[in-house]
């Protein structure tokens, strides 16, 4: 009697147990999909979906004055600071 309560018990778990693994096979990548399709977005368009064309550009302007080369130093100062 208390056998068939436990294979009926683990019988239960195993049909859930699949039901989770099938589930999670088809949609356990949502996080995996919509990352490719925001990589394909910009591929496309050249900014983020979450992003203005404006605020791409803005972006692409202060990265490129951030990477700007500066003017070497070539000679101390009269107080020998470089």
């Amino acid at each position: 009697m208390v056998g068939d309560i436990y294979g009926i018990f683990i019988c239960v778990c195993c049909v859930i147990g699949i039901g989770w693994i099938i589930y999670v096979m088809r949609n356990g990548d949502k996080d995996r999909h919509s990352e490719d399709d925001a990589r394909a977005f910009f591929d496309e368009h050249g900014h983020w979906p979450d992003e203005t064309l404006e605020d791409a550009l803005a972006e692409r302007a202060r990265v490129a004055a951030a990477q700007a080369p500066t003017a070497p130093v070539s000679h101390a100062s009269s107080d020998g600071v470089v």
